[in-house]
């Protein structure tokens, strides 16, 4: 940069080079012409769990040595020798929108809640990790045989291992310390593996979900068989903005309603506490090498405040033995077969067990519902994607959360990023003083993407990347509407409706079956003369059939097909496709291609004609596969993972490390390299075939940093000579569903991520008919009867379910972060999905 493009401020470079000497910086750019902006090292804000205690980055330890301060301050200005043994010690304790104390009454019942949680774990040993004054420790010790509290408040914890109170013992320690000395010779010295850790009131405190991760996990890992983790008193993200408007209309009750969204929004986003969601919890739970389950708790206490609306409890129940009852019976309160209003039916609709009640509406009140439960086994629960409903579970196990089926990712709100952007500007304005360096006019701080983000912040991040994929579905820089779209729903309908019926007409006119008859799935076959290695197509296809209503299984091998059936494969309407076809952006080729491939399913079947030559008829793969590259789909999945991975190249040290899997025809590597414009990357586009990777050589080497390697998803990338942990971003776009086992993929796919590293992967969440009955017969093996897919599928299909890929992502270490498009829109209506996860 030259004096004349900064022509006031004539110390960039003395700047640039004061501020990068500090180790919580990983690089200083120049911010127009006006400033600087600095990026914030991963490893500042990093908690990162090691073979003893976790091990926390400069600015995270900052944070917490902060939280550390305020409670040792408030509990020894509120201390008071009279009082020291008394069970009612509140220190702390006010109301957000008054600033007074939050009723006692209200407060002991808090407290019995939480004890009444506990102990129906029936624990033995517990470890509370944040003791604070003792208000459970005093309730909890006389009903266990040990007890271990920990606080980061010297002086309280002083306090109360003086008090010398039968089975109980105290030591000093943060919480990401569990597993550190101190802690692990204190549970030494009560002869016995805790089967309760306990987290009350404590994860606000926190600085991220890394941070929270590293706790839980640990304390999964460190409690006896079947016994729990239990964190509570958890603040719910997805209730921060209700929170914030309540607080922002108690404090101006007679405000200007125009701007009270803007303070919602501000309150919300500047708001010092961590708040999470329960797909969060969730997924960390799904990271533990251990069987751990989740219970979401409703907060029933009889009276309304921040403390019952806005909070909930969670326990982790690890390593249970498995009950053998059947799956619950599952009704909604507004069961028309039921009378949901009257809380007097509740214990009847819960005295047969198992029993799971869904969408009870928060108009009923969570204590009422605990009322009318009184003497069953069902808990209240809140829903875990439904901020707006509780559910009823009887016994409490049938509305756990598991990792085979994780809610959709939430969002949680994270204070780090804001306190970091404080503390990091006051170390730049100090760095710069003391080099005697003129300050520049504007001075930015931002993290590493995907770290520290406030939940307005996150929110907008989501808002950004749709943008951008509708932004390139539109090829302007402006996104294109729903409205504009609106026959995009219609055309994958009327698509799959196609396929169906050129299913049945096939199965009726060239193999026989015949409406209302049963017709056997191996005569069939053998009518059709299946080539073996397509045999699995074929029971795929009835399958689908009976599933959608067009025939029904009769046993295991018979189905039947319904009426009306068209007898004759040459009834497709050719113009309809056509249509349906341009609606969702395909060129004319894809609609001939899937017309001459749903007229030529008996040759398919057959192996007289192959799916490669009708797809690539001049023998040009790459040019053919861009055909269906550039549907509309595509175009905004490509465009939304290319913010993504701009945006970590903006705000990571360069150069940023890509791993493309699968890489094929390139419509994701052109979208991503475009994006990144001239930044410096080391981009290494993979795929299982030299022909693709000779290909991207001749389209993309010319590009700085740009590579290519084969790989097969279906082997360990690390013993394909891929290193671990050295990629900041793994691209995986259309390609999971190729693997034989996709956990696995994800598996191998985790161990080359780094530290914080973002996995973005593209990939169909459900069935597509017209794929089907046509490129499906890629997928078959070379040889063989055996179907292409592994054991981890569901429900027969190649392509993996959203439920499917949260729970490979979340065992792996991953957690998902971003889900888009958004349900109920346009563009969700193809069912191919971006997830984006981070490594926790």
């Amino acid at each position: 940069m030259t004096d004349t493009e900064l022509p006031w401020y004539s110390d960039l470079d003395a700047a640039v080079g004061a501020l990068s000497s500090h180790p919580w910086i990983a690089r200083v750019d120049s911010d127009g012409d006006a400033g600087v902006r600095i990026v914030v090292s991963d490893g500042a804000v990093a908690t990162t769990r090691a073979e003893g205690a976790a091990v926390v980055g400069g600015l995270t330890h900052e944070h917490l040595t902060h939280w550390a301060e305020v409670y040792d301050w408030t509990y020894s200005s509120a201390h008071d020798a009279k009082t020291e043994n008394r069970d009612d010690d509140l220190a702390g304790w006010r109301a957000t929108d008054t600033g007074e104390p939050l009723p006692a009454v209200h407060m002991m019942e808090w407290v019995e809640r939480t004890v009444e949680l506990v102990l129906a774990h029936h624990p033995r040993n517990v470890l509370e990790l944040g003791c604070g004054t003792g208000l459970l420790m005093r309730r909890l010790a006389p009903h266990v045989d040990s007890y271990l509290g920990t606080d980061v408040a010297g002086e309280v914890v002083d306090r109360l291992a003086a008090q010398h109170i039968a089975g109980t013992s105290f030591v000093k320690a943060a919480a990401h310390e569990l597993r550190g000395q101190l802690v692990q010779d204190a549970v030494a010295a009560t002869g016995a593996t805790p089967d309760c850790i306990l987290l009350n009131s404590v994860t606000q405190c926190f600085p991220d979900t890394h941070y929270l991760a590293a706790v839980v996990l640990d304390a999964i890992d460190s409690v006896a068989p079947g016994g729990t983790v239990i964190v509570g008193d958890i603040r719910h993200s997805g209730q921060l903005r209700d929170f914030a408007r309540w607080a922002e209309m108690a404090k101006n009750p007679g405000g200007d309603p125009d701007t009270l969204e803007v303070r919602v929004d501000r309150r919300a986003a500047a708001d010092s506490e961590l708040s999470v969601d329960p797909s969060t919890l969730a997924s960390i739970a799904a990271a533990s090498d251990r069987e751990v389950s989740v219970l979401t708790y409703a907060k029933t206490l009889r009276d309304d405040s921040e403390l019952t609306r806005y909070r909930f409890d969670a326990v982790f129940t690890v390593d249970a033995e498995i009950s053998e009852s059947g799956p619950p019976s599952t009704a909604s309160w507004h069961d028309p077969d039921c009378d949901g209003n009257a809380l007097t039916d509740l214990r009847v609709r819960v005295e047969s067990e198992p029993t799971l009640i869904t969408d009870i509406p928060r108009s009923v009140p969570a204590a009422a519902l605990r009322s009318a439960l009184t003497g069953t086994n069902a808990v209240v629960l809140i829903d875990p994607s439904d901020t707006a409903v509780f559910r009823v579970a009887s016994p409490a196990a049938v509305g756990a959360i598991t990792a085979t089926d994780l809610p959709k990712a939430g969002t949680p709100h994270e204070p780090l990023g804001a306190f970091a952007r404080s503390r990091m500007l006051d170390i730049a304005r100090t760095l710069l003083r003391r080099a005697d360096i003129t300050r520049p006019e504007r001075m930015t701080v931002e993290l590493p993407s995907g770290r520290g983000l406030d939940i307005v912040a996150a929110e907008r991040r989501r808002r950004e990347i749709d943008r951008a994929g509708r932004c390139a579905v539109s090829g302007t820089s402006e996104p294109i509407s729903d409205s504009a779209l609106a026959r995009v729903p219609g055309a994958v309908e009327q698509l799959d409706g196609i396929a169906l019926g050129a299913l049945a007409g096939f199965l009726c006119s060239e193999a026989g079956a015949r409406p209302g008859t049963a017709s056997s799935i191996g005569r069939v076959a053998a009518t059709l003369r299946v080539a073996e290695r397509h045999r699995w197509i074929l029971r795929r296809w009835i399958e689908v059939l009976c599933a959608e209503g067009r025939a029904h299984m009769q046993g295991v091998d018979d189905f039947v097909l319904a009426e009306p059936v068209q007898p004759s494969t040459t009834g497709i309407d050719d113009r309809a496709l056509a249509r349906a076809c341009r609606a969702l952006g395909y060129p004319s080729a894809m609609a001939e291609f899937y017309a001459t491939a749903l007229s030529s399913l008996g040759p398919l079947l057959r192996d007289e004609m192959s799916a490669q030559a009708l797809m690539f008829p001049d023998g040009d793969m790459t040019t053919s596969l861009s055909k269906d590259e550039r549907n509309i789909s595509n175009r905004y999945l490509h465009g939304a993972a290319a913010q993504v991975i701009a945006e970590a190249a903006r705000t990571r040290p360069g150069p940023l490390r890509i791993l493309e899997l699968g890489g094929g025809a390139g419509g994701g590597t052109q979208a991503a390299l475009a994006a990144l414009g001239d930044r410096e990357v080391d981009y290494l586009f993979t795929d299982i075939s030299r022909f693709f990777t000779t290909s991207a050589v001749e389209r993309f080497g010319g590009r700085p940093g740009f590579r290519t390697a084969t790989a097969d998803i279906d082997v360990r990338l690390t013993d394909q000579n891929l290193p671990a942990h050295a990629f900041d971003v793994v691209l995986a776009a259309n390609v999971l569903h190729c693997a034989t086992h996709a956990g696995l993929s994800v598996a191998a796919l985790s161990e080359v991520l780094a530290a914080s590293g973002m996995a973005v992967v593209i990939e169909a969440v459900r069935e597509h008919y017209l794929v089907l009955a046509t490129m499906q017969f890629l997928l078959s093996p070379r040889s063989g009867a055996v179907a292409p897919v592994g054991v981890d599928r569901r429900n027969g299909s190649v392509f993996l379910s959203d439920a499917d890929i949260r729970h490979y992502l979340s065992v792996n270490g991953i957690r998902p972060t971003i889900e888009l498009p958004e349900e109920g829109t346009a563009l969700a209506s193809p069912s191919q999905r971006l997830f984006v996860g981070q490594a926790l």
